[in-house]
């Protein structure tokens, strides 16, 4: 009897360890939990791909919303929705003293109320992300936008 209940433990625990590891699992960030002061980088940006992380920004409906391209130029003089991402991996170390661009970045897309560039409503940028694109995705967008700096 004891070796079929750890037999039944040890395989709901493999399976359990094999869904942990699934492409498909979705993890919730609750940017409240994070120190964006933190020297760490939130998401491994360096390694995601800003290829996809390109085609994720330039899809038009994005989970069940408005895609990034939607709301946000990638052109200096153009000014949609929000702001501007015309040189954002220069300017996200700009916006908030002391917080590491790629963090900024971060948060902006997993907590878009954490800043809120002055001359643009709060509340317009839709807050789901964090629940609805998976943490691959947010990495890949990350590492897209820590691309686009301006022109020399």
């Amino acid at each position: 009897m004891m070796r079929f209940y750890l037999l039944c433990t040890s395989m709901m625990l493999g399976s359990a360890l094999l869904t942990g590891c699934s492409r498909e699992q979705q993890v919730v960030v609750d940017a409240r939990d994070l120190d964006p002061f933190s020297e760490e980088a939130f998401c491994a940006w360096h390694i995601g791909s800003p290829q996809i992380g390109q085609e994720i920004f330039e899809r038009p409906v994005l989970a069940d919303g408005a895609g990034c391209v939607t709301c946000h130029s990638r052109s200096p003089e153009t000014r949609l929705v929000g702001p501007s991402l015309y040189g954002v991996a220069v300017t996200a170390a700009e916006r908030q003293k002391g917080i590491i661009p790629a963090n900024y970045l971060y948060l902006s897309i997993v907590d878009p109320s954490f800043y809120v560039t002055p001359g643009f409503p709060a509340d317009v940028m839709p807050d789901h992300y964090a629940g609805t694109l998976s943490e691959e995705e947010i990495t890949d967008l990350v590492s897209y936008l820590m691309t686009l700096y301006p022109d020399e």
